[in-house]
């Protein structure tokens, strides 16, 4: 009887581990392994499911955590355990703000940073983290995750983006190496519509992909940068209006309206390509394209002399009418992280897995299998795949880029304006005469300025 009973407790005491370790945090953020007591176990949330690429980087992230013997800072061995809620991770958290029954940690877009702030769902936990581990991030993902400074966020990935060229294309109108733009010279989209000029002179394709929408944030995600370049900002919460309807931010985003113009053209020609193809850069369809780092992934692993014929510049910069270029640099960015909810009962043993979790050891295992980029200075710098070609010039543009998107409560809101003013541009010709940015600029964001937050 003794021996059953003392069986029933062990199998109960490993019910309860593996209860701990599966478990969504639903009572508590903080756990205790029943076997070990002198250990915690840090819950996470992530928002990929554990059957894709990303979520299998996470396992095995927590994995490698837990065999690792790391210590919280008042000596505690602490273990991980994940919770995958793929898509349903937001409605997740909405159920539990309420209960007190939230993770330890989060995963959190670094566009809703700001939200989550305002909703207090998240804490600052920069106190916790060394000034030598901030440094060691790029600084757009520390631009990202603070808030009135104060950190509240951090990640494993990042994605910079720019102006994919064919070199090989370019050459054959004429241009030489020395031509094409870099950070010290960057091209403007007037030069890029000055390069489809000639390519179409020359019966060549001639087409840019603006993969203007791309995604579920494509419209900021790849073109906040045009109000940057311009010298101009996104204004603050309630006052986006006055400042999207300035001369600079107006003229910067009407940068996209020579390609959607028929100037030049005849039938239904376009300067923008058009078609369904997401690869049509990558199968030489068009010279030009503004993407994220995905599009030199797929090159890199395809077959064929793609790779070694472009390049990538930096996003365009802003161009007035007398010829002078902006100064001002601004690339793309922006991707999942992570943050500590308010219901963590030990914010500084959360703060060691979550610099874990976006560490140097994470980021790089990001990158080696999905293509998002290293937000740690020391991979960019150190890694050999970013010491020449494309992937070079992405990550310098990583290291150089200080802008982020806008950082606001009502994001959400403002996304959806800015694609609106984005995709009225493409309406150029046929509204004619009646085509007002300014005033669309105007009606779009006083819309989101009125909105309650």
């Amino acid at each position: 009887m003794k021996k059953i009973r003392q069986s029933f407790l062990t199998l109960a005491s490993l019910f309860m581990l593996t209860s701990v370790l599966t478990s969504c945090g639903a009572e508590s953020s903080e756990s205790i392994d029943p076997l070990n007591p002198g250990t915690k176990v840090i819950q996470v949330w992530v928002h990929k499911n554990e059957t894709e690429d990303e979520g299998k980087i996470y396992k095995q992230i927590q994995t490698n955590f837990n065999n690792a013997g790391i210590k919280s800072p008042n000596g505690q061995t602490l273990k991980m355990s994940m919770t995958f809620w793929g898509t349903t991770l937001e409605s997740k958290i909405d159920a539990s703000l309420l209960t007190g029954g939230l993770p330890d940690i989060v995963a959190v877009d670094s566009s809703d940073v700001a939200a989550k702030v305002y909703n207090n769902v998240i804490v600052p936990f920069g106190e916790h983290v060394s000034d030598e581990v901030k440094n060691s991030y790029v600084d757009s993902v520390i631009g990202q995750g603070t808030i009135d400074n104060k950190l509240y966020f951090l990640s494993a990935m990042e994605a910079p983006g720019g102006l994919y060229y064919n070199k090989k294309m370019l050459r054959e109108v004429g241009y030489t190496d020395a031509q094409f733009g870099n950070l010290d010279q960057p091209w403007s989209f007037k030069d890029v519509h000055n390069a489809q000029k000639a390519l179409k002179a020359a019966g060549k394709p001639y087409q840019i992909a603006l993969n203007v929408g791309f995604g579920t944030d494509g419209h900021m995600y790849l073109y906040s940068p045009l109000v940057y370049t311009a010298g101009a900002t996104f204004g603050t919460e309630n006052n986006v209006a006055a400042a999207l309807t300035t001369p600079q931010a107006v003229s910067g985003i009407a940068q996209l309206e020579r390609f959607y113009l028929k100037e030049g053209l005849s039938g239904t020609e376009s300067w923008v390509y058009s078609g369904t193809s997401d690869s049509a850069f990558a199968s030489e369809q068009v010279p030009f394209q503004i993407h994220g780092p995905w599009d030199a992934r797929r090159i890199a692993k395809a077959d064929g002399n793609l790779k070694n014929e472009y390049g990538i510049m930096p996003f365009p910069v802003y161009e007035n009418d007398a010829g002078v270029k902006s100064d001002i640099l601004a690339s793309p960015n922006g991707s999942f992280g992570f943050g500590i909810t308010k219901d963590s009962r030990d914010v500084g043993a959360a703060a060691v897995a979550l610099t874990y979790l976006t560490g140097e050891v994470a980021s790089e295992m990001m990158f080696n299998a999905i293509g998002t980029f290293p937000t740690h200075k020391s991979l960019l710098n150190g890694m050999d795949v970013f010491k020449s070609g494309p992937e070079k010039e992405l990550a310098d543009f990583l290291k150089v880029n200080t802008f982020t998107r806008p950082k606001m409560v009502k994001y959400p809101m403002l996304k959806d304006a800015y694609g609106e003013v984005l995709d009225y541009i493409k309406n150029i010709n046929t509204l004619g005469a009646s085509y007002d940015l300014a005033k669309h600029i105007q009606d779009q964001m006083s819309r989101v300025d009125r909105a309650a937050m």
